[in-house]
């Protein structure tokens, strides 16, 4: 079966991005993270990959773990949508405290720096008339 160039192309992409990802689940295993998920989400990729590279239609098993895969990408773009929306509706708060703390910062300087200048200006008249 000849398969296109284009489909080949997708499926050596599919195919790296699998393994990089089942490599990068690995350590997620002992460290904090999704590393179980990350290697089945890895190998999946790495398996539809294969598919598209070699134009080999799936097994049954293959079609349920694409379908799957699908609906966990869909849950994952909505918790991400989640996660946007309210980090849209906290935003103004917290650029509100940002500017707060910097105006204070900016307060808090040009105190330091006038008491400074004040310093100077005594030193500078002791020499003056010493």
């Amino acid at each position: 079966m000849l398969v296109p160039m284009g489909r080949k192309v997708i499926g050596a992409a599919q195919m790296s991005a699998g393994t990089a990802l089942a490599i990068v689940g690995v350590p997620l295993c002992v460290l904090p993270g999704p590393g179980i998920a990350a290697i089945a989400g890895g190998a999946a990729l790495a398996s539809k990959g294969q598919r598209n590279f070699s134009g080999r239609a799936a097994t049954r098993l293959e079609e349920r773990l694409d379908s799957t895969a699908e609906k966990m990408g869909a849950v994952a773009k909505e918790q991400a949508a989640k996660a946007a929306r309210v980090a849209a509706r906290k935003a103004p708060e917290v650029a509100h405290s940002v500017a707060v703390a910097a105006g204070r910062g900016l307060v808090g300087a040009a105190k330091a720096g006038g008491s400074l200048v004040a310093n100077a200006v005594r030193a500078a008249r002791m020499r003056a008339r010493g």
